[in-house]
């Protein structure tokens, strides 16, 4: 999800690989990424959008050991 002060700006899903696509407007963004199974595990990154791709790696504890 990407986040806007408190507003949802943005989401979307992981892909089978972990991959995800995320397009917003220029602006400064808080991309939240949370664990969707059991485990409560959440990453966050501020990001700058501008004219070219952001390129961000977000870590989420899957709880499997």
């Amino acid at each position: 999800m990407a986040l806007d002060g408190d507003a949802v700006r943005g989401s979307t899903q992981t892909d089978s690989t972990g991959a995800f696509h995320l397009t917003l407007p220029d602006g400064r963004y808080v991309i939240r990424a949370t664990n969707a199974g059991g485990y409560a595990s959440t990453a966050t990154e501020l990001v700058v959008i501008s004219d070219r791709p952001v390129h961000i790696t977000l870590v989420v504890d899957s709880g499997i050991r």
